[in-house]
């Protein structure tokens, strides 16, 4: 117990070393109306300015964001014309190109399945039978 309120006070007294001058200051002067307004504008200016340096800066992140393609592209292509460069003292085959392969048909849907999962949902989510409303169209439309 005696560690416990060793520990408390220790740590009112380290919070009354940090909080002395805050109380001096507000005891040492009153400030004017004047004064006051000055501080205000003045931290005002300091606050905004700071958000719109920020600002400027993202900006410019942002900005360097196109440079990046390039760089990367130019440090790719170093590493792989090192390669080729071994490669030239020794003849190396190559191999044959692969055949195009064909393109796969586009699977058809079913759109009678395709109205009962939509139909399914809307009688789910407004909690009635599905027998209470009738599917009169569905349009596709392009985005």
């Amino acid at each position: 117990m005696k560690k416990a309120k060793k520990w408390f006070f220790g740590l009112l007294s380290g919070m009354a070393v940090f909080l002395l001058p805050l109380t001096a200051y507000a005891a040492e002067a009153e400030e004017t109306l004047g004064e006051k307004m000055t501080t205000a504008v003045f931290n005002t200016i300091l606050g905004i300015g700071t958000v719109f340096i920020m600002l400027i800066v993202i900006a410019l992140i942002i900005y360097c964001f196109r440079f990046i393609p390039g760089l990367v592209d130019r440090f790719t292509k170093k590493k792989a014309s090192e390669p080729e460069q071994s490669a030239k003292a020794k003849p190396v085959a190559k191999p044959a190109p692969a055949p195009a392969a064909a393109p796969a048909a586009a699977p058809q849907t079913d759109d009678l399945e395709l109205v009962a999962v939509i139909a399914a949902a809307i009688a789910a989510s407004e909690q009635v039978p599905l027998d209470s409303f009738v599917v009169r169209t569905i349009r596709r439309r392009a985005y």
